[in-house]
């Protein structure tokens, strides 16, 4: 390959790889394969990689390989996210791998956001979720301790938690407010969504709440953006006269 000046190895190969994608759930070859076919270094071949993960054009199987995703460069499955009802249909589509499930005595703003007094103690569920194409969203959800046991013997690995809530409990999710920010990836949990420490996600923190205005989960996810994008809608107050 003649790489051209001025412009990073990595981007170039990135490139070639990505117009050399024909058909989903295509291997890619070995990294060791990569570094022989374009002259460069490990690390390079993995800059390239991430580069296509990150677009959604390929996803890594843990100990299988590299893959190219269905329809790769444009996914006809692709959800934007701009309700309530979306979350809950994003659970249906996907599926949730537990890291833990206990009780933690909760942080002070966590403790705030569940209106839940100083040092109480709440359900904490860690994981995370993955689509067709692999891990996309690292989750840590707090829940008031009589909705987590609630849930405690439920498989939580097929549906998200607000539709269980609404389902199991008979509580109605009417309300769900956000923070929404851009962070580098920790390295724990880019080894779990298998992508490189420092990567950059979005960051949330959610807190859901039901009918009766009462909050009923605090979540805080760290989530690669291709698969799911968001969608917000801003309105103009009206003057007064």
């Amino acid at each position: 390959m003649n790489y051209r000046p001025g412009i990073p190895r990595y981007l170039q190969i990135a490139d070639a790889i990505r117009h050399e994608l024909r058909d989903e759930g295509e291997r890619i070859a070995s990294e060791h394969a990569l570094c022989e076919r374009f002259k460069v270094s490990r690390p390079t071949i993995r800059q390239a990689l991430d580069v296509l993960v990150q677009e959604g054009r390929l996803y890594r199987h843990a100990g299988r390989g590299t893959f190219a995703t269905p329809a790769a460069g444009g996914d006809r499955k692709l959800r934007v996210i701009g309700s309530v009802g979306d979350m809950m249909a994003m659970g249906n589509e996907t599926w949730f791998k537990f890291v833990s499930r206990e009780v933690v005595l909760l942080p002070a703003n966590i403790a705030q956001a569940l209106r839940l007094p100083p040092r109480s103690s709440a359900y904490c569920i860690v994981g995370v979720r993955h689509a067709e194409t692999g891990p996309f969203q690292h989750v840590t959800a707090y829940m008031p301790l009589t909705i987590g046991t609630a849930l405690s013997d439920e498989d939580l690995s097929k549906t998200s938690l607000i539709g269980a809530i609404e389902r199991i409990l008979g509580l109605p999710i009417k309300l769900m407010e956000q923070v929404v920010d851009a962070a580098l990836a920790p390295r724990q949990i880019a080894e779990l969504l298998q992508i490189r420490a420092r990567s950059p996600l979005l960051f949330f923190e959610r807190t859901y709440f039901a009918s009766s205005g009462e909050p009923v989960e605090h979540a805080i996810s760290w989530q690669t953006g291709r698969r799911y994008p968001y969608r917000i809608v801003l309105s103009r107050a009206e003057r007064r006269s």
